[in-house]
């Protein structure tokens, strides 16, 4: 069950995060009219295979502090920080009506493959690299009282988010519908954003309470 519990929180904060405009989503709008609706897939798959190395070196490094009572509670602490931080801007930007999907700045005649294209916006995102130093690693380091099982779970369940969402939009777009523009999506990243924010306060008080 616990186990469940860490996918489904991993599911939706990197739902959260993939839903929001970015690099990745760029290159996704921008391919999808040349490469078809298996546009979404393909990105992802570059997108994963940047994401598999960060989190097995990562986890590497948190094994040797994962006896480290004060360590794990910092960054259990630091990382719902950085959650309720998160889900606090996505709020504020739906509510302000500050998030815009018109996103054409991806370069349409590159004659790079699309899961190098994945792998490219992946690193050229210093938000990615924040929130692994940050979020990620709090859900990494809880996810490690499991053994290399949490790691694994905590991967394929932020992962999924990633293939689903680029997939949708890659699927919708090619069929000529726009309908996950609309105010549907904006009602559904304002419920993720507040599951952000009351995940990020459990990560403090689970960090506070086991100083």
């Amino acid at each position: 069950m616990e186990l469940f519990v860490l996918f489904f929180n991993s599911f939706v904060v990197g739902f959260s995060g993939a839903m929001m405009p970015g690099p990745l989503l760029a290159v996704d709008i921008a391919e999808t009219p040349r490469h078809g609706w298996q546009t979404g897939p393909v990105v992802s798959t570059g997108h994963a295979i940047a994401e598999i190395f960060i989190v097995v070196a990562l986890s590497l490094g948190l094994a040797a502090l994962a006896q480290n009572g004060m360590v794990a509670s910092i960054i259990g602490i630091v990382g719902g920080t950085a959650l309720i931080l998160m889900g606090a801007q996505m709020g504020y930007e739906i509510v302000k009506n500050r998030v815009s999907y018109e996103i054409v700045e991806a370069d349409k005649k590159s004659s790079h493959k699309l899961a190098g294209k994945g792998i490219t916006a992946t690193l050229s995102n210093p938000y990615w690299f924040v929130w692994w130093a940050t979020t990620g690693l709090a859900f990494l380091s809880k996810s490690l009282k499991f053994g290399w099982v949490g790691p694994v779970v905590f991967y394929f369940g932020h992962i999924l988010s990633d293939y689903v969402w680029y997939s949708v939009v890659s699927v919708l777009l090619w069929a000529g519908k726009k309908v996950i523009m609309g105010k549907a999506l904006r009602v559904l990243i304002f419920l993720c954003a507040a599951f952000l924010v009351y995940l990020g306060i459990v990560f403090i008080y689970d960090g506070a309470t086991t100083f």
